[in-house]
């Protein structure tokens, strides 16, 4: 089974001096579904921010896919990001719609048009989308702007998605349609390594949990 995601000796300090990562050692594999929980501010975004490239690491050793984020040349980080989908909690689309927010996103990735639309409708057909092409993305309900969100992860067919809380603000009955998503999405040879509330983690039969607190990751038992 190959890794997708390997962290060593893994710490982060912020600006203030507070130490949130602490040691961090953290191994995925491909084809896992993995949660990462724990309490507020235990660092859980941050962690997620330094494995798609949006935080610079500080120190210890990420490798995503084999190759070491913090020696990436600028070109070779931007092709690694095209084979993440990191989806940031609170989630909020551009003024478009629907079908514009994912084909946005493709053809500043430099797609061309047809390539662009192609990707886009497999993308938003997966997450329960297609009735919904025309619609603002502003206008949609929060369920549904979390499959939003997921099409926008996907929609380049990564090998990794990194969800930041994608239950947040949902009903229970709208968390479960999340939740039901995530393990299709798995099943369909996503790598999947999300931030979530202890109760929906636990939920998951198939899915590994990892509790972050004190700076530091633990396995669940």
């Amino acid at each position: 089974m190959s890794v997708i995601i390997q962290l060593s000796e893994l710490s982060f300090v912020t600006e203030d001096g507070i130490k949130v990562l602490d040691d961090v050692h953290l191994r995925v594999n491909r084809g896992e579904l993995v949660f990462l929980v724990g309490p507020a501010a235990a660092g859980k975004s941050v962690l997620l921010g330094l494995l798609g490239t949006q935080i610079e690491p500080q120190h210890g050793q990420i490798l995503v896919y084999g190759r070491n984020i913090a020696r990436l040349s600028r070109r070779k980080a931007f092709d690694l990001r095209r084979q993440i989908g990191l989806l940031p909690q609170g989630f909020v689309p551009l003024e478009k719609t629907v079908m514009e927010n994912v084909t946005f996103k493709m053809r500043c990735l430099g797609d061309f048009p047809e390539q662009a639309e192609e990707k886009a409708l497999a993308a938003l057909e997966q997450v329960g989308l297609t009735a919904k092409l025309a619609q603002m993305a502003t206008e949609l309900e929060p369920i549904d702007r979390v499959r939003l969100g997921i099409a926008l992860s996907i929609c380049d067919d990564p090998l990794l998605l990194l969800l930041d809380d994608p239950f947040v603000g949902l009903s229970a009955e709208d968390q479960e349609q999340i939740q039901e998503l995530l393990v299709q999405l798995n099943g369909r040879g996503f790598t999947i390594l999300a931030t979530a509330r202890d109760a929906i983690a636990n939920a998951f039969a198939s899915a590994r949990i990892v509790q972050l607190a004190d700076g530091r990751v633990e396995e669940r038992s």
